[in-house]
């Protein structure tokens, strides 16, 4: 009875923990074919919105007033560390979000902003999205939820090997060829804990 409980929580961690796998194997192909960390900046769409300084803002007051009116789809408010200005002096905010960047150019004596949508393709957005983290309070409801099943992902991740190596020793305590494997993963694993902690 036991064995066959175990059995079906091996089954089931390991579908759950496969879409995550998937995308952990395609982000790391990604990051590790892609010729540059940086990103691609040519817009896709290019719209411009009326916009007025207020007198006296502060850069940082100007990004939160453009974050309020704009409300930019999966961004959040933009730190005041990462403000920057063009060549021509012109208040530039990066809107990071999964699908790519919403550059917005604060054009202050034109009273208006330019806003460029800048798409990532679809294996850029499959390496950001593996990054999520419950721990990011400020992220869209849409990622943290993203986020949280992640997490349950790794979870079952760890679910699945626990229930492998006790359906293991239930069966075959004797198999040469998994006392092997056991034996030089857990090496391998000491080796990188010693290499890089």
């Amino acid at each position: 009875m036991a064995s066959r409980l175990i059995r079906k929580i091996h089954i089931y961690a390991g579908l759950l923990t496969f879409t995550q796998l998937l995308i952990y194997g395609i982000a790391g192909l990604v990051a590790t074919f892609q010729a540059s960390q940086e990103r691609p900046k040519i817009a896709h769409a290019t719209r411009y919105v009326p916009f007025a300084v207020p007198a006296s803002a502060t850069d940082k007051e100007v990004a939160d007033k453009v974050y309020a009116e704009l409300k930019l789809p999966l961004t959040r408010p933009m730190p005041g560390w990462f403000l920057r200005r063009t060549s021509d002096h012109h208040l530039l905010l990066d809107f990071y979000h999964i699908n790519g960047i919403y550059r917005v150019v604060v054009l202050e004596n034109e009273r208006r902003l330019r806003v460029e949508s800048i798409r990532n393709n679809g294996w850029l957005f499959l390496g950001d999205i593996h990054a999520s983290t419950p721990g990011d309070g400020e992220a869209p409801a849409l990622i943290r939820w993203w986020a949280i099943w992640n997490e349950l992902g790794m979870w079952c991740l760890l679910g699945f090997c626990v229930t492998g190596v006790w359906l293991w020793f239930a069966s075959r305590p004797r198999f040469v060829w998994a006392w092997s494997a056991l034996a030089v993963g857990s090496m391998m694993l000491a080796g990188m804990w010693v290499r890089f902690r």
